[in-house]
């Protein structure tokens, strides 16, 4: 008999026997760590002490942070416990604490053992004197100039009679030093800071010294990273001029608006601060650019107008003088657009002029409307007060279902403000948006009749504790004079950013089949947002408003609805159910970013 089908046979049982060994060692581990883990001991911290002292010392005691250690034994646990009085003295210490009272107790139940630590605080220190003393430049500059070491101490926040945290205490210092280095003084350095503490009588003595070092200014300025771009758009939005007063400030605007002008991937505006004192510091604009053209696709969906697809061709260099042209090509299925936009560098006054081009065709509720623009803008301000001007030509042709079409046109001016004062542009969580806009047609030849359109919109916001915020927005428009304005100069309303609950421009005047826009508009919301975590939310909210060709006509339709926030990179996202009182149907809408 051939020996290759035994040895076969032979390997196959060994590789079994081999597989099986293994499998028996894995088992045995395995049983032996589930019958150590059932061995180990049990630990476990108590507190006696006061409910505000407790969460600090559970925060940050090491015997507290070793219980979820798998390897903490009896010996370690016995050194935090020794360890553990002086480590709770030093906490107590940071919130004024300095005679505290601290002992403790241990039991053994099996394999459990249990440390309770009984902790009476004392009286809380308070501040009984405060000395801040300044040398170097401040000292010689005039009493009207800032920061002026009067203004700086009386904005000192740990003043006498204040309870001593060592958290505040090294607050106050990190604001005042902050305070001289971002304007004049960038080499400010603390010397000294004491807190001497008298046991006997509960007090604390506070006393800082700051040097200043000299009173800088700024240098020359260097541009690197420059090639495809005109030289004068740095020139124009640059205020730093050399010999003008240090300033952390304008570095940051410069560099913010360098950013914001769309010429740039990333922009540097550096002060080297450590230069020769007695020298200006030299300020460094470091630039990487953009491409000068480039291609977009893409796809997408919104509540309002349904599926999307778009094309856009941006060139930031037009006939080599710097004009930037955003065009796009949208569809989508209720409305289609091609748009242009030329933007003209800043001038050396900070206007921003425009010119802008545009067809779009809308059907939305049984209106069917196409228009042609043409239109020259200019901008000037900076962003929390902008203002602009503006001349436009209009061409529209306006389909109704069941009522007659109609081609107007209209050649206007306008005029805007938009104010903008939040804690945050991308998030803000207080203080309010406002933005007021009047459109006229003054000329019969070149219109169907003189009207005056003006529209507001304002939103505020308010936070009602840390992570509760109230939001609420009012937004009225009127069209004033000739009965015959364009149907785009008109209103109407309902939609993700108007009234949820209803169709998008669903509120507004009956004329045959169709929804048409109205010479007056009223909406307004109301909104609760709770914040569940520090990047989720949901939102409670009521919305209201109509459109309509007179004051009296106007009655507003309600909508209510629940929605989930998210804080995204580039603003809030939210999605909402929303019940429209009038129809009765249940609605889905979708928001992004801060709509202003």
């Amino acid at each position: 008999m051939p020996s290759a089908p035994i040895t076969f046979i032979t390997n196959k049982l060994a590789a079994i026997v081999r597989l099986t060994t293994a499998c028996a060692l894995i088992l045995a581990l395995a049983f032996h760590a589930a019958v150590a883990h059932g061995a180990e001991k049990n630990y476990h911290v108590e507190f006696d002490t006061p409910a505000d002292i407790e969460p600090l010392l559970r925060q940050h005691l090491d015997i507290v942070q070793s219980l979820d250690n798998p390897r903490l034994n009896d010996s370690e646990w016995q050194r935090l416990i020794r360890t553990a009085p002086a480590a709770i003295a030093n906490l107590l210490a940071t919130e004024g604490y300095f005679t505290p009272d601290i002992s403790h107790q241990t039991r053994k139940a099996e394999r459990v053992s249990t440390v309770k630590f009984k902790v009476t605080p004392g009286t809380q220190s308070r501040i009984s004197d405060v000395e801040i003393h300044f040398s170097g430049g401040i000292l010689d500059q005039a009493a009207d100039q800032k920061p002026a070491i009067k203004a700086l101490k009386e904005q000192w926040q740990l003043t006498r009679g204040k309870p001593f945290t060592q958290a505040e205490w090294d607050q106050e210092k990190r604001r005042l030093l902050a305070e001289l280095v971002v304007f004049r003084y960038p080499n400010a350095r603390i010397e000294r800071s004491r807190a001497e503490v008298d046991v006997e009588t509960n007090s604390v003595k506070l006393s800082i010294a700051v040097d200043t070092g000299p009173h800088r200014r700024f240098g020359e300025i260097s541009i690197s990273g420059l090639q495809r771009y005109p030289e004068n758009i740095i020139h124009h939005l640059n205020q730093i001029k050399a010999g003008d007063d240090y300033s952390q400030n304008s570095l940051l605007k410069l560099q913010s608006e360098l950013q914001a002008t769309g010429y740039f991937a990333n922009v540097e505006v550096v002060a080297d601060t450590n230069a020769e004192p007695s020298s200006p510091i030299p300020v460094a604009i470091n630039l990487t650019e953009n491409a000068a053209a480039k291609v977009g696709v893409g796809v997408g969906a919104s509540t309002n107008t349904g599926a999307r697809t778009q094309l856009t061709y941006d060139e930031l260099n037009v006939l080599g003088l710097g004009w930037r042209l955003n065009s796009s090509l949208k569809v989508e299925q209720r409305a289609q657009s091609l748009n242009a936009l030329v933007s003209l560098p800043t001038t050396e006054k900070g206007y921003r002029d425009s010119m802008n081009a545009n067809v779009v065709r809308e059907d939305i509720e049984g209106q069917a409307l196409t228009t042609t623009n043409l239109g020259v803008k200019r901008t000037w301000g900076p962003r929390n007060f902008e203002q602009s001007v503006g001349a436009n030509y209009l061409i529209e042709h306006l389909n109704l279902d069941g009522a007659e079409s109609s081609r107007k046109q209209a050649a206007t001016l306008s005029y805007g403000i938009t104010l903008r004062h939040t804690d945050n542009d991308l998030m803000p969580t207080k203080g309010y948006l406002f933005n007021a806009q009047f459109t006229g047609a003054p000329l019969n030849t070149l219109s169907e009749g003189n009207f005056l359109r003006s529209y507001i919109k304002t939103q505020a916001y308010y936070p009602l504790g840390r992570n509760t915020q109230l939001m609420a927005r009012i937004e009225a428009g009127a069209v004033t004079g000739a009965n015959s304005a364009p149907a785009t100069y008109l209103f109407r309303a309902g939609g993700d950013q108007s009234v949820r609950g209803y169709a998008y421009q669903s509120l507004g005047v009956r004329e045959g089949d169709a929804v048409a826009g109205g010479r007056y508009l009223l909406t307004g919301s109301v909104e609760l947002v709770q914040w569940l975590s520090p990047q989720w939310g949901v939102a409670l909210f009521t919305d209201f408003g109509d459109a309509a060709s007179d004051v009296k006509n106007l009655e507003p339709v309600y909508g209510y609805g629940l929605g989930a926030r998210w804080k995204s990179p580039i603003g809030p996202v939210g999605a909402d159910i929303a019940y429209g009182e009038n129809t009765g149907e249940y609605r889905l809408h979708f928001n992004l970013g801060v709509n202003f």
